[in-house]
């Protein structure tokens, strides 16, 4: 019997060999680069959401500081908190058939269904948001609040400007304090004029639309115009004096909210953000895997046919090699969805693999099996980023590129032991390392907010070397050999399966469960019996 794991076998001749794999993955964890556990959301969470990961954030500066005074706000729409995990389970229908005693053909045809699990959660701890999404963009009452405080700027500056102009000379006590610092004066018009033009273009009036961000209420920025807009309301009653009744200046215009789940949502979704992704949310998809063909032949064989030959002496050999095209058929993840997972690289790829079966005894043999892959190049659509940890790129980005994908190369050694003719146990090392995807292209773009950008695509391959470790076990049953002594009514094996990811780079740290099934189907009466 040979078990889930791959060996130097073929199927034997005129026989055709079907195999129902479906198997069980689960992660969320991965492996950084330095080998380190990280959650798999790590690249999302952001102790600060700040201009360098949203356009039109940093463009609020200038009007900022004339409505604060402060020479550098701090900007950032708070922290996000995410858990993500991916349920992933692959159904492989493997095909094997044996031309002749020594060569045999096979076909791999994997189906997978993926499951995202994302929760985003912004501002749950320790909010630190100085913005948040401007409620004037959907509601006319902010956008008429603001306008009071607008009109009340405008209002002061004028009647101080009248107020400069009939002092000049003149000698009243009404006009003392304004001709005592008739500069102080004229520079107070102009900072009330700055002030009521940043009031509009931050927070928005019936008329100026405003910023998409707005200073969140009770965080430093907004109490910053809270101060400033009474400091001038005292300035504007020194030169002036009180008005008829209440304030010169008294408005406030309306703040944002700390940002939440659902404006989250929305500032990702909606393509005036510039972003036009889907949300981090939960998703679930199915595609047909990058699908195998290819061609093994076995050069040695002292074991004898699998299923009639006396069981393996000591020290005895089989080799064998193979060929496999692998067909760019998956699905790949899609660039608009940042948690996305594909159902494989859907890039065309040649792999050379090598077999060496050795026998300690009639129980005890292992498996050698070493593979190259060469990934071929091809274009594919993705967002390129300035660096490569901004996990939340905008549109304007989406370019083709060119890809070639990092050749790989696998070690795995697979020792079985066989107590008896219908079980075994089998355990499993396979070592991988896959080297540094290159991409390529260069575009001259312009952000949403007009903010000129050039995109280099090699960012994209940084980070993108991988080795893993992986150790698994295998209990099989089978009734081949009692089929070939007419002892079983079919020949077929079942295996139960387990693989881990224990050590690695740059991959997830992945935990696999599932169920191999083979069936032997001759093609001619009694092949297994001959």
């Amino acid at each position: 019997m040979t078990g889930p794991w791959d060996d130097a076998t073929i199927a034997p001749r005129g026989i055709l060999r079907i195999g129902i794999s479906p198997r069980f993955g689960q992660w969320r964890e991965r492996l950084s680069a330095d080998g380190a556990r990280e959650p798999l959301g790590a690249e999302f969470a952001r102790d600060i959401l700040g201009p360098s990961l949203f356009p039109f954030m940093s463009g609020l500066s200038p009007a900022l500081t004339s409505l604060t005074g402060l020479p550098s706000p701090a900007l950032s729409l708070g922290n996000l908190a995410t858990q993500l995990d991916v349920t992933e389970v692959t159904t492989a229908i493997s095909l094997d058939y044996g031309v002749t005693s020594r060569v045999g053909l096979r076909a791999v045809i994997p189906y997978v269904k993926n499951r995202v699990h994302v929760t985003a959660a912004p501002n749950g701890v320790g909010v630190g948001a100085t913005l948040g999404l401007n409620p004037a963009q959907l509601m006319a009452g902010a956008r008429d609040q603001n306008e009071l405080v607008v009109a009340a700027l405008g209002a002061a500056a004028s009647r101080l400007t009248s107020e400069l102009a009939r002092c000049m000379g003149n000698q009243e006590a009404t006009c003392a304090a304004i001709n005592a610092d008739r500069a102080g004066a004229m520079m107070l018009v102009q900072t009330a004029d700055q002030v009521s033009g940043a009031v509009a273009a931050v927070y928005g009036t019936p008329t100026v639309t405003g910023g998409l961000y707005a200073p969140v209420a009770g965080a430093a920025l907004h109490t910053a115009v809270d101060s400033r807009l009474t400091q001038l309301n005292a300035q504007f009653r020194g030169f002036l004096g009180a008005p008829t009744s209440g304030e010169w200046i008294s408005a406030r215009p309306v703040p944002a909210p700390p940002m939440a789940a659902a404006d989250f949502v929305q500032l990702l979704g909606d393509s005036v953000f510039g972003i036009s992704a889907r949300p981090l949310g939960d998703y679930e998809h199915s595609h047909v895997g990058d699908i195998e063909v290819g061609v093994k032949m076995k050069l040695l064989d002292t074991f004898g046919p699998p299923a009639t030959a006396p069981l393996p002496r000591a020290g005895a050999l089989r080799v064998s090699a193979a060929g496999v095209y692998r067909l760019p058929t998956a699905q790949l993840d899609l660039p608009h969805d940042f948690a996305d997972v594909g159902t494989g690289d859907r890039q065309a790829d040649l792999e050379l693999q090598g077999f060496l079966d050795f026998a300690f005894g009639p129980r005890l043999w292992v498996s050698s099996v070493l593979r190259l892959g060469i990934q071929r190049p091809d274009r594919l659509v993705r967002r390129i980023t300035d660096i490569a940890v901004n996990p939340f790129p905008e549109l304007a980005r989406e370019q083709e590129v060119g890809r070639d994908l990092g050749d790989v190369v696998e070690l795995e050694l697979a020792p079985r032991y066989v107590p008896n003719d219908e079980f075994a146990v089998s355990a499993l090392y396979r070592y991988r390392t896959k080297g540094t995807d290159s991409y390529n292209g260069s575009f001259q773009v312009s952000s949403i907010d007009g903010t000129p950008l050039s995109l280099d695509a090699s960012v994209l391959g940084i980070g993108t070397n991988e080795t893993e470790q992986v150790l698994g076990f295998a209990v099989t049953y089978s009734t081949v050999r009692g089929y070939s002594h007419r002892r079983a009514r079919w020949p077929l094996e079942v295996s139960f399966v387990h693989s881990e990811v224990m050590s690695g780079r740059n991959v997830p740290r992945q935990q696999t469960n599932g169920i191999a099934f083979r069936l032997y189907r001759p093609t001619r009466w009694n092949a297994l019996r001959q």
